[in-house]
């Protein structure tokens, strides 16, 4: 009798809750909310934020070059003609903003072999790597790519004659470059393509 009445004694003991404003340790196997937030400051917190800066400096950086880039081309789209004839010889003239063109074999560029790069003769926008430059036996500079300073217009004499070709013009001063054919397998060349320039819109610069 004793002894039974000691068990319930301590049972209803256990049972009691602690007085309020007592800490009352969990067990060490147990993870509480404040663990778990502390240990998401640390996953999502430190690292992240690293992560963000970089992330943000290069999007920052994309966009300061865009700026920058936008600036040259308004800086070129307002030059007037007359500032224009001033600038260029007569030949790069007609091409480059009449969108002339020059006759075969005229141009000097035209045997050009060597390695380089060829540049806008307006305003200096790398064209073209001269290890994309065949002979054409045309009369014209040909490629058969082109790097980013070249715009695919559409259009043009090209079009005019009923050929399918597209207008090229330099993407940074929106000179007159040639045009561009969807023949380049006559020549085998790995795209397909032969971008037909006026080599007096162009000026090259040797790495040799």
């Amino acid at each position: 009798m004793a002894l039974g009445l000691l068990l319930l004694a301590a049972s209803s003991l256990a049972a009691t809750p602690p007085p309020r404003g007592t800490r009352v340790n969990p067990p060490s196997n147990i993870r509480t909310a404040s663990t778990h937030a502390k240990r998401r400051m640390i996953d999502f917190g430190r690292i992240p934020r690293r992560e963000a800066m970089g992330t943000g400096l290069a999007l920052s950086g994309a966009l300061g070059m865009r700026v920058a880039r936008g600036d040259e081309i308004m800086k070129y789209r307002e030059i007037t003609n007359a500032q224009w004839r001033e600038k260029l010889t007569p030949e790069q003239y007609f091409i480059l903003r009449e969108r002339g063109t020059e006759r075969p074999f005229s141009s000097p560029l035209y045997k050009e072999k060597r390695k380089g790069t060829f540049y806008c003769a307006g305003c200096k926008t790398p064209l073209f790597d001269s290890k994309a430059k065949f002979d054409s036996g045309t009369g014209w500079p040909s490629f058969y790519d082109a790097l980013p300073g070249v715009k695919v217009k559409g259009g043009g004499l090209a079009t005019l004659l009923g050929l399918s070709g597209d207008e090229l013009e330099c993407r940074t001063c929106g000179g007159h470059l040639g045009d561009r054919f969807n023949d380049g397998i006559l020549w085998s060349t790995p795209t397909g393509l032969r971008y037909c320039i006026d080599g007096y819109a162009l000026k090259f610069e040797s790495v040799e």
